[in-house]
């Protein structure tokens, strides 16, 4: 194990013009996507149109079920296009982190949503759909949404609108990586009371192995959840309607027109 906290490496470091990659966490991730197509294709080739079953009905409760939250949460003035696309970046956020959450609950595998090197691209990734969402819906008058006063107290209380911004990224993976690496660490902890013995097993020490993988699955459903409904918010937030009347200097100055 390389480096601290979140920033470890369960493996060796591959070099590569100049930078270093954890050789378990790319292994895992690229199994991850792996294990994602595969799935998808073969959902594909066993689909029914009449009865869905096996993996068709699995992808389509999760597909429907994102599916749901994004038209049930969409402005009237928003294209058929942004939401077919917003409805993609969600439902691969979703199914990329719940099967990286779930790998961390069959040894010896280690989830790749386990480390910051992960979850920090996770977020970065989102920080920039969000605001690129926010710009290609307002334009050159995005950055009024960042302006909630008029006069110079509006450029102050910019700065504290950039901290909340930039806060966002960091509380989306530090969420996602504490959640996940804490459920790892106790697996770890109840897989090291199996030298104990056969008495171990037989006084009921088996109990908490099978509770505590069953409580992570649950952890593992939640948490990918949790993400992409942080998500769709702050997609949501950037993209909303401009407030009339209250903005920024730029807008009192037309309201003062008016």
């Amino acid at each position: 194990m390389t480096g601290l906290g979140g920033l470890h490496c369960d493996g060796s470091l591959w070099h590569w013009g100049g930078l270093s990659f954890c050789s378990t966490t790319l292994v895992q991730t690229w199994m991850v996507m792996g294990l994602l197509a595969l799935l998808g294709v073969v959902a594909a080739a066993t689909a029914r149109s009449d009865v869905p079953k096996g993996l068709q009905n699995g992808f389509e409760a999760i597909i429907g079920f994102i599916a749901g939250f994004v038209s049930s949460d969409t402005a009237p003035e928003e294209t058929v296009a942004r939401q077919r696309l917003l409805f993609e970046i969600l439902a691969t956020l979703f199914l990329f982190i719940l099967l990286s959450n779930l790998l961390d609950v069959i040894p010896p595998y280690i989830a790749p949503t386990n480390t910051l090197n992960t979850t920090g691209a996770l977020a970065v990734l989102v920080f920039f759909f969000v605001h690129l969402s926010g710009i290609r819906r307002h334009g050159a008058h995005y950055g009024r949404k960042f302006l909630h006063v008029p006069g110079v107290m509006g450029y102050v209380m910019l700065v504290f609108a950039a901290v909340e911004e930039l806060s966002k990224p960091l509380t989306l993976s530090f969420r996602l990586f504490g959640n996940i690496f804490a459920g790892e660490l106790l697996i770890q902890i109840l897989l090291r009371l199996i030298p104990l013995g056969r008495w171990y097993y037989y006084a009921g020490g088996f109990v908490p192995h099978v509770g505590w993988l069953l409580f992570s699955v649950f952890v593992a459903v939640v948490q990918a959840f949790i993400f992409v409904i942080l998500t769709l918010s702050y997609v949501r937030q950037a993209t909303a309607a401009e407030e009339h009347g209250g903005g920024g200097p730029v807008q009192a100055q037309a309201a003062a027109q008016d």
